[in-house]
């Protein structure tokens, strides 16, 4: 939580503000002149991710959009719309999913992690179409990008290129380590 746990380029990248290469060479100034660490890696990480999904549109395109997305895996799309309702709302029996679906809601941005959380528990443990998902994000975020937001919702289904097909988070242990004195839970509840 706070102004200092990320970087903040998402919505300007999502906007076109700021282009990727620029990130990139600020990045390799950065490392040069002051220090290269653990966080710049990070950044390049997440860079090169969003490179690959976009790539993934070129190879695939709107194959990622499908109920069985790319159908590398067989998987079961089921869907609950009061289960749904009770996500979007931040009203599930998880104080933690709650916490982040109240902050998506009240800011329009949750961060990477929090996402990846939040969608493994509206597909796994509510048993919810993991594009009704991406659609709600699509519909609250502010740095919404149509080429992570669809293939992290695959990724994390199973529907797009994750060779485990698929990840189920195991949300208290999620929060153990992200959250273990429910700072975060507490705020947003």
């Amino acid at each position: 939580m706070g102004k200092n746990f990320s970087t903040k380029f998402s919505p300007w990248l999502s906007s076109g503000y700021i282009s990727p290469r620029q990130i990139f060479y600020l990045l390799k100034d950065y490392e040069k002149t002051k220090i290269k660490n653990e966080s710049t890696y990070w950044i390049f990480f997440e860079l090169m991710w969003r490179d690959y999904f976009r790539f993934i549109f070129e190879k695939f395109g709107n194959q990622i959009f499908h109920k069985q997305g790319l159908k590398f895996f067989n998987v079961n799309v089921e869907h609950s719309t009061n289960n749904f309702n009770l996500w979007m709302a931040g009203e599930t029996k998880n104080k933690f999913i709650n916490a982040g679906m109240v902050e998506l809601k009240e800011t329009g941005f949750l961060s990477n992690r929090m996402r990846q959380i939040v969608a493994s528990y509206l597909v796994n443990e509510l048993a919810c179409d993991w594009r009704a998902g991406a659609s709600w994000f699509e519909s609250q975020l502010i740095d919404y990008d149509v080429y992570s937001n669809q293939c992290n919702w695959a990724y994390i289904t199973g529907c797009g290129t994750d060779p485990m097909g698929g990840r189920h988070f195991n949300i208290e242990k999620q929060k153990k380590i992200y959250d273990p004195n429910s700072i975060y839970q507490e705020y947003w509840n």
